[in-house]
């Protein structure tokens, strides 16, 4: 599975830049701050005055890739090709999700749709946060759902650091053991007293805290504020949230970087990063607050644009280097879609043979999971970007759904019937 996830996912790179690449948009961010890493500046930008101390990423990515340049050099090619190879571990992560979910036919099923899914091969090959930030959530939801199984504080503390892990990776995690903690809470109960629900409960957080706390604490040594992971929430907020962007029937529910637009170029302009987000969040606020009529069909346009089939929204730009014969496959046909018309459909049905189960609430974390990046795409903006890592979790209920439905297929077939609850197989 790993192997032709791995020879997929390279080819695709290869295909879309090959070597000599040069990174360029946000891939540069992370290619210059891991080639600062490897040179041994620290954690930073450059400048026409040198480097600088920056918290404008999250710090996982970058060092994973200054590792490696510090091995064989500046290498983007290299460092795409890093990307490849987490992401194929993802369909092996996602099995084993699976297997704690719902069994081994179930487990199969998902990782091999995982294998060759297009949304997961396509941020497999490019040198952005997606690829780690899959396989981190992957992992931190693995460890939750095995302490379910067998409640241990060693078990609760572990998954706190793989949420930890995960928020340092995209700090879009940071709330997500708050959730772990609500989904949780009834099951513990179950079979521990109170105060040892609560022990493993605070246990899980504090494996967060002391994962996420020496990267805080050195945001706040370099520059003197609370900085949990990163400065660029408040710039995310303002670029998908302002009159260029609601207003444009083509922009709607998407995003464009408002840096050196007027007025926002002045009210930025010189600033430091600290500054600069907190001047975007208030801006995005004052707007969003004047402009309350409009919310529910720019969040309607925001999940619509997050749920969409296809993999053109007309404004997401190119993705590979000019004469890739890529460009020239999509012309015919989108990956995309033809793998969404095969997912969710499965993955309804999943869903379906899921809330009819006695399983439930045990089987809803990946659910929550799915939710969560709903709501955060309706507050931010409707990207493929922000939908990738939770895109295993919908393979996920497709793997149960085609594994149920070929259960309940051939019991009827050899006229058995099935008797008790959706998924009972008694």
């Amino acid at each position: 599975m790993f192997t032709v996830a791995l020879v997929l996912r390279v080819a695709y790179a290869w295909l879309a830049h090959g070597p000599g690449t040069v990174a360029s948009s946000d891939a540069a961010t992370y290619d210059t701050i891991a080639w600062n890493l490897a040179r041994g500046l620290g954690f930073s930008l450059d400048s026409a005055s040198g480097p600088y101390a920056t918290a404008f990423v999250p710090p996982v990515m970058p060092y994973l890739t200054g590792l490696l340049y510090r091995v064989i050099g500046h290498d983007v090619f290299a460092a795409i090709l890093l990307q490849c190879a987490i992401g194929a571990t993802v369909p092996l992560l996602l099995r084993g999700v699976v297997g704690a979910l719902a069994g081994s036919p179930a487990a199969r099923i998902a990782g091999w749709m995982a294998v060759a899914h297009p949304l997961l091969v396509f941020f497999s090959g490019h040198l952005l946060t997606e690829a780690a930030f899959t396989a981190a959530l992957l992992l931190a939801l693995y460890a939750s759902l095995e302490w379910m199984k067998t409640p241990r504080g060693v078990r609760a503390f572990g998954a706190g650091m793989l949420w930890g892990l995960a928020a340092l990776t995209r700090p879009i995690a940071l709330p997500l053991p708050m959730l772990v903690a609500v989904w949780a809470w009834y099951p513990l109960g179950l079979t521990l007293a109170p105060g040892h629900r609560s022990r493993q409960l605070l246990l899980m957080m504090l494996g967060w805290a002391l994962a996420v706390a020496p990267w805080t604490l050195r945001n706040a040594a370099e520059f003197g504020s609370f900085i949990p992971v990163t400065v660029g929430g408040g710039r995310s907020l303002l670029d998908a949230n302002n009159p260029l962007v609601w207003d444009d029937e083509a922009l709607r529910g998407g995003a464009t970087s408002v840096y050196h637009l007027e007025p926002y170029a002045s009210a930025l302009r010189g600033r430091s990063e600290v500054e600069q987000d907190a001047i975007s969040a208030r801006l995005a606020r004052e707007f969003t607050l004047s402009r309350l009529s409009d919310w529910p069909q720019v969040a309607s346009a925001k999940a619509q644009r997050f749920w969409r089939l296809s993999a053109e929204a007309g404004t997401t730009g190119a993705w590979a280097r000019e004469g890739s014969p890529i460009g020239s496959l999509l012309a015919w046909f989108d990956p995309l879609l033809i793998g969404s018309l095969l997912t969710f459909p499965l993955a309804l049905l999943g869903l379906g043979f899921v809330l009819a189960g006695s399983k439930r609430l045990y089987q809803s974390l990946p659910l929550m999971l799915i939710g969560f990046a709903t709501i955060g795409a309706i507050v931010y903006w409707g990207a493929l970007r922000l939908r990738a890592p939770i895109e295993p979790l919908v393979i996920a209920y497709a793997g149960i759904g085609a594994a149920e439905f070929m259960r309940r297929w051939r019991l009827r077939r050899s006229g058995l019937r099935i008797v008790g609850q959706a998924g009972d197989t008694r």
